[in-house]
């Protein structure tokens, strides 16, 4: 045991001790103290790092007591204390507190540990008395000290987790693994932590606690939301489990939509071209489905609802409305990535009579070939109507 850690313990007992005696009253008498379900008035109760413990504290009044409350100081290397509320005596009344302790689990294997259990007012206090407790680890117990990590991630990255280990039982932590996993998602990842020495050690390869940095890699079609991330520490003796949250973003997060020209005039029958700019302002390429609402009477014609844009790029997409009768039409497109709406363009068409510029095939070759008849027709008239010219013969003689 260390010298100086003993003769402090020391010390500090004597101080306490000395002080309860400077005090002492005979305005209540202890009758009995149970640690973890044993009576331990006297002798040593062993108890284990990390556990709380119950104590109950059974007492008489030798007299009235006013704010009367029940202590109980854990002395040592890592002292504290647990206290009851206050309460007021009347002589002869027999007293049960309970009080629970919460043990350390950073002990001193060689340390030497205490519980002072009084009873005391505002100005007098009762013969201390004192329980020996021998502390000891569990056999086998690895603890999870901390894990680091971001508060949120973006999906399609990977999330970094820092994780300490530490052996606090009695015995080495042979091949200790760790393993990260988000149900949610059924993703996870696992990581070798090696063997934990039960006592921090010179031999680098025998140290108490360890450190490793273990990466989580989330979908990038993984929906924006807080998701749960549970964390097992394991070997063949002991199972550790801790949780935490992590908030993952939208990868689609830096993605934006910008239309040039949101309302149009045209002809009935006559395409016109509208166009809209998709922005990713990611680092990961992104695809976008565009998904038209149009009302009755209007068409839109795209080549591919589905379009890819590169990471720090922009791509435009253009479409082309017809309208099969004149009026005025509201539509608007949907553009959605990993299942997300990025945004939605509403637009205007305006189709007016008929389509400029535009005749009817039918109707054209009908004129064409009246035309073509009629000058037959004449042509012929022409023909038949013509008489041939007279001929002139002169007089022969023979």
């Amino acid at each position: 045991m260390n010298v100086s850690k003993l003769f402090v313990s020391l010390i500090a007992l004597i101080a306490v001790v000395a002080i309860a005696a400077a005090n002492v009253s005979a305005f209540a008498d202890i009758r009995s103290v149970t640690v973890n379900g044993v009576e331990s008035f006297s002798g040593t109760a062993g108890v284990f790092a990390g556990e709380t413990i119950p104590v109950r504290v059974i007492f008489n009044a030798v007299s009235d007591e006013s704010d009367v409350r029940v202590v109980a100081r854990l002395l040592g290397e890592n002292s504290l204390s647990e206290v009851t509320e206050r309460f007021d005596v009347i002589a002869n009344g027999t007293y049960s507190r309970l009080l629970n302790i919460k043990m350390p689990y950073d002990i001193d294997p060689n340390e030497r540990y205490a519980l002072e259990i009084t009873v005391e007012s505002n100005s007098r206090q009762v013969t201390p008395q004192l329980i020996q407790l021998e502390v000891q680890r569990a056999s086998y117990e690895v603890q999870v000290l901390s894990v680091s990590n971001a508060d949120q991630v973006m999906a399609g990255k990977a999330l970094a987790l820092d994780i300490v280990l530490k052996n606090r039982g009695r015995h080495f932590a042979e091949d200790t693994y760790v393993r990260v996993r988000i149900p949610e998602l059924g993703i996870s990842t696992a990581g070798y932590f090696g063997d934990l020495s039960p006592e921090d050690q010179a031999n680098p390869d025998k140290e108490d606690a360890v450190e490793r940095r273990l990466f989580l890699n989330i979908p990038s079609d993984t929906p924006a939301g807080v998701y749960n991330i549970e964390i097992e520490a394991s070997n063949t003796d002991s199972v550790t489990r801790v949780a935490k949250k992590v908030v993952v973003t939208s990868s689609s997060a830096g993605s934006s939509a910008v239309s040039s020209s949101r309302s149009k005039s045209f002809g009935v029958g006559e395409a016109k071209s509208y166009s809209i700019t998709l922005v990713n302002a990611g680092d990961t390429i992104q695809v976008y489905e565009l998904s038209f609402d149009t009302p009755e009477g209007l068409s839109v014609d795209l080549e591919d609802s589905a379009v890819a844009v590169s990471a720090g790029s922009s791509k435009t997409v253009v479409f082309d409305v017809t309208a099969s009768k004149a009026g005025t039409y509201d539509f608007s497109v949907d553009i959605t990535s990993n299942g997300e709406l990025v945004k939605r363009e509403n637009y205007t068409a305006r189709a007016e009579g008929r389509a400029t510029g535009s005749v009817n095939a039918t109707i054209l070759v009908s004129v064409v070939l009246a035309i073509i008849f009629v000058v037959l027709v004449i042509v012929l008239i022409v023909l038949l109507t013509r008489r041939p010219s007279k001929e002139e013969f002169g007089e022969s003689y023979y």
